[in-house]
């Protein structure tokens, strides 16, 4: 009589464990993203999509280069990149090249960035500087980021942590 109670409550133990474990895996884990995502369209003054172009984005501040190759829809996607400014470079045969400079990107930002190349020789550049900002049209997630000195320059009386709150609209 006493071998049947341990094993019926290891079953228990066994079913309950396995409930506990389904249950868990309907919950959704969010990562920590440390990184941004730049992707968008190459094409052709027609419209067309411009296969196997060259997209490279290139931190000005690290000098570290991330090239891609635009896939059959003229489609191109780059992850995991590190914050900071970043000068983005696409070139194809028989296109010239285009460059944007001074793009900003931020923890997490997904951007999407479309070039349209004119036709002409490979060693024509055509750079745009001064651009206005970029809208994230992929998410709508409200964010900012304050600058270091803004924050040391900020008085803190009684070092109240709501204060930092109001540097951000919305």
């Amino acid at each position: 009589m006493g071998v049947g109670k341990p094993r019926k409550l290891a079953t228990s133990f066994a079913v309950f464990v396995t409930l506990l474990f389904s249950l868990m895996a309907g919950a959704v884990a969010h990562a920590q993203v440390t990184g941004a995502t730049l992707s968008g369209t190459v094409t052709d003054p027609t419209g067309g999509v411009v296969t196997n172009a060259t997209v490279s984005a290139v931190n000005t501040a690290t000098a570290i280069n991330r090239e891609v190759m635009t896939d059959s829809a003229g489609l191109y996607t780059i992850p995991n990149l590190v914050p900071g400014v970043y000068e983005i470079r696409v070139t194809a045969t028989g296109f010239s090249t285009d460059v944007q400079s001074g793009l900003s990107i931020a923890v997490g930002q997904q951007l999407q960035l479309n070039f349209g190349l004119k036709v002409g020789q490979t060693t024509t550049n055509v750079e745009v500087t001064g651009a206005a900002p970029q809208i994230d049209l992929t998410s709508s997630a409200v964010s900012g980021q304050v600058e270091s000195e803004t924050v040391r320059e900020l008085p803190l009386n009684g070092r109240d942590w709501t204060s930092l709150a109001v540097l951000q609209p919305a």
